[in-house]
């Protein structure tokens, strides 16, 4: 292993994967160098120009930066894209990070902090946008009460609905849907 090569798995540098893998002696793994493990000892580490040697050698793919997997993008990128899809698919419901925990069997501070990390915004904002788009959509279209559209798209009260609302477009939900209706 040269210079360059540790420098690049200890700042976990993802313009060399590819390039080349690295090997734990200890751990019987193979990583990129990106992988966001924790720094290994450098006299645990074997270098290998492909994934396939170090398997041939007795080394497995690690778990957390999938080197045999080159369109895999990252382990905070799939805990986002997961997260992303659960918070939609289930967006009516309550959701608290402790329920995406649960549900992605993930630590929830983890999953808060690599969403943010990769969408810029945590998964209670990415909610709340979700759901007031939602209600957007059914105050222009549809003949529902205020109350009733807060339900509809996960709050629990039109109270909270409404200062979420203003809070993510400027206006009341009521004043909202009435610059829709024909005059």
């Amino acid at each position: 292993m040269n210079k360059e090569q540790w420098d690049a798995i200890s700042q976990n540098n993802k313009h060399y994967d590819g390039l080349f893998y690295y090997a734990l002696t200890t751990t019987r793994t193979v990583c990129r160098p990106s992988c966001t493990s924790r720094t290994p000892n450098p006299k645990h580490v074997l270098i290998f120009n492909d994934v396939e040697s170090a398997i041939k050698e007795g080394y497995r793919p690690c778990t957390r930066c999938k080197s045999n997997q080159m369109d895999w993008r990252g382990y905070k990128e799939e805990i986002a894209k997961d997260t992303m899809h659960y918070i939609q698919e289930h967006y009516k419901e309550k959701i608290t990070l402790t329920l995406l925990g649960e549900a992605l069997q993930k630590n929830p501070y983890y999953i808060q902090r690599s969403f943010k990390a990769i969408q810029g915004l945590s998964p209670l904002h990415y909610l709340h946008r979700l759901r007031i788009d939602e209600a957007k959509h059914l105050l222009r279209h549809e003949e529902l009460s205020i109350t009733e559209i807060a339900l509809e798209v996960g709050y629990n009260d039109s109270t909270h609905f409404s200062v979420k609302f203003k809070e993510y477009t400027g206006v009341s939900p009521t004043t909202y849907k009435n610059s829709f209706l024909i005059k």
